[in-house]
């Protein structure tokens, strides 16, 4: 039976603006700029059969133009590959893109593309990803990494961990960082007094 190829490989790059610009350690030292937008980029591809996968990837303050410019730039190697060759599809890409290395953009780019491979062997198959590769539990806990910023005030960090529990989240993770590390010991005593002492905090 002859392997399945791909015919078409699809890459865009969309810009999601922050309603509140987002501040950390770094901001806080000086060391960057309020995050103010999160750039993704997608990559859809599409097999001779009709099989499709989609991923993507994203940049914070800086890359995003560079991830789409190299995803486009190697892309083209993916036409007539076989989708089920992950690691070898992978590692074209990479000699594909050797000139600039094999670490941050060029991976973040091709983060995407791996992601859209793993996603059409997934629907191919007809199992959710997890299935597809071996699954050895039925859930995992998770923690909110997004309510703790240092630019919030902590009456919103406190909301925003109720709202999270109230989801199903299990955990709450707070930034810390502050300028005075007694700030940082006294937003971490109200979230800690606010949940409870037994959602774990982070």
């Amino acid at each position: 039976m002859a392997a399945d190829r791909i015919r078409h490989v699809s890459l865009s790059s969309v810009t999601l603006p922050l309603d509140v610009p987002i501040s950390d350690a770094k901001v806080l030292t000086g060391r960057q700029k309020p995050m103010t937008e999160i750039v993704f980029l997608f990559a859809e591809i599409a097999t001779e059969e009709g099989h499709r996968g989609t991923g993507f990837s994203y940049s914070k303050r800086a890359g995003g133009p560079a991830q789409y410019a190299h995803a486009k730039e190697v892309g083209a190697n993916l036409l007539g590959q076989d989708p089920s060759d992950i690691g070898k599809v992978y590692d074209t890409l990479l000699w594909a893109g050797a000139s600039v290395g094999r670490s941050g953009v060029a991976t973040q780019a091709l983060a995407a593309i791996d992601v859209a491979l793993w996603d059409l062997k997934a629907r191919r198959a007809n199992l959710p990803l997890s299935k597809l590769l071996g699954s050895y539990r039925d859930s995992v806990r998770t923690y909110n990494t997004s309510g703790g910023f240092l630019h919030a005030p902590i009456e919103e960090v406190k909301a925003r961990a109720s709202r999270s529990l109230a989801d199903g989240i299990g955990g709450i993770k707070i930034k810390v960082g502050q300028p005075d590390m007694k700030e940082d010991l006294r937003r971490l005593a109200a979230v800690r007094e606010h949940l409870g002492d037994d959602v774990p905090l982070m």
